[in-house]
């Protein structure tokens, strides 16, 4: 049966990065919907209204909309930097794997050849 070696890809350190990432984002599209059905929507009486409102004058006029689009945009900074990372270690990976077989075949060739140029010396008559 074939064994076949897997490549580590994700750290723990890098997952956990990107189910931050990944939260981040799911927050701001709902906050992105939430903002757009408010601003566009003809509800009366909508239960959005109130806190879009209070938001907008606690955070400097920024409401659920331009909330959602900044946190959109962090959310895919940090999960730019973390697939950027498990590539870098995943190549990284790669070639310390393609180097170590390199080795190996380099060594076996020397091993073979000097095993072919080897003289052996008996006992000459003098």
């Amino acid at each position: 049966m074939k064994s076949s070696k897997r490549i580590k890809s994700f750290t723990v350190k890098q997952f956990v990065f990107l189910i931050i990432a990944l939260l981040i984002i799911a927050t701001a599209i709902t906050f992105l919907v939430l903002g757009l059905i408010d601003d566009y929507a003809n509800i009366k009486n909508s239960i959005l209204t109130l806190p879009n409102s209070s938001m907008k004058s606690k955070c400097w006029g920024i409401g659920f909309t331009w909330f959602g689009v900044i946190f959109t945009g962090v959310g895919s900074i940090i999960l730019a930097f973390t697939l950027s990372s498990a590539a870098k270690l995943e190549e990284r990976e790669s070639e310390k794997q393609a180097r170590r077989k390199q080795r190996i075949e380099n060594m076996n060739a020397t091993k073979s050849s000097s095993a072919n140029d080897s003289t052996i010396v008996i006992n000459q008559p003098k």
